[in-house]
């Protein structure tokens, strides 16, 4: 598996290689198109290889460049649990006047998690998407069958505390796979 991180700004963004293209988990932060083409050129990517988007969830400097991909002709993948996550994320950015292409909520390519097998392999992918609230509720995982997963800003599995019922069992989903490598947002991959 060609896993490339292509984050700037302290997040990481990972293209993975499909079909035809890439996938990109993750994308940049509403207003840095340019930063983020170059990042991807700096790594032997043009911005029409992004096939698809996926987002580990609705914080700005995860998804917000959704729209400029969609516009190069990449498709959103949106899984069932973010579909009214794209509203609040609009208006936010409405009410703070940022640089930020409003993302249409029309045209995503709506997935249900009990079918993200089935299209993951049809990309070329072997893996599934799994929900993992904590960090917020719209959060999702990505697991490959090699034994990646990406987290986006899951908090580590070692600093969750007790009482957090919600971020331990997501973790317990991810590690109901047999993992061996996590892929956060934020910091190192770690085994």
């Amino acid at each position: 598996m060609n896993i490339i991180n292509v984050g700037y700004r302290s997040t990481n963004y990972y293209a993975l290689e499909i079909k035809n293209g890439k996938l990109l988990f993750d994308c940049g932060w509403p207003g840095t198109m340019p930063q983020f083409t170059a990042e991807l050129k700096r790594k032997g990517i043009t911005p029409t290889e992004i096939k698809y988007v996926l987002v580990s969830h609705f914080h700005t400097d995860h998804a917000g460049l959704v729209q400029e991909f969609r516009n190069l002709g990449a498709k959103f993948i949106l899984l069932e649990s973010q579909v009214h996550f794209i509203k609040p994320l609009n208006d936010f950015h409405k009410r703070k006047k940022t640089p930020f292409a409003e993302i249409f909520e029309d045209g995503n390519l709506i997935l249900k998690f009990e079918d993200s097998r089935k299209f993951l392999a049809s990309i070329g992918l072997s893996g599934e998407i799994i929900a993992t609230p904590g960090h917020s509720d719209d959060s999702i995982t990505l697991i490959l069958d090699e034994g990646f997963a990406f987290t986006g800003d899951l908090p580590p599995r070692s600093l969750v505390p007790d009482e957090d019922r919600i971020t331990k069992e997501s973790w317990n989903k991810i590690y109901s796979h047999k993992i061996t490598r996590i892929y956060p947002a934020h910091g190192n991959s770690s085994s």
